[in-house]
């Protein structure tokens, strides 16, 4: 029974390697892109810490020298 879509070589959005896909745990398809499980992990941390670090740096005021954040 297939699973979905035929994909002939899938590989990956992020480290553009090919995609097993006889294990089917490791690959997450997302935004119809395929993922391994462990570079869609370090793609959404990255996310995440460079939506945080975007707050911080909105709240400085320009031509400071020094931000002091907890974050830092």
């Amino acid at each position: 029974m297939q699973d979905g879509p035929l994909v002939p070589d899938p590989v990956c959005g992020r480290c553009n390697k090919k995609i097993d896909m006889a294990v089917r745990t490791e690959a997450v398809y997302q935004d119809e892109i395929w993922f391994h499980t462990a570079c869609h992990r370090e793609g959404a941390d990255q996310l995440f810490r460079a939506t945080r670090l975007s707050v911080v740096l909105k709240d400085v005021k320009r031509g400071v020298d020094i931000i002091t954040s907890p974050l830092f």
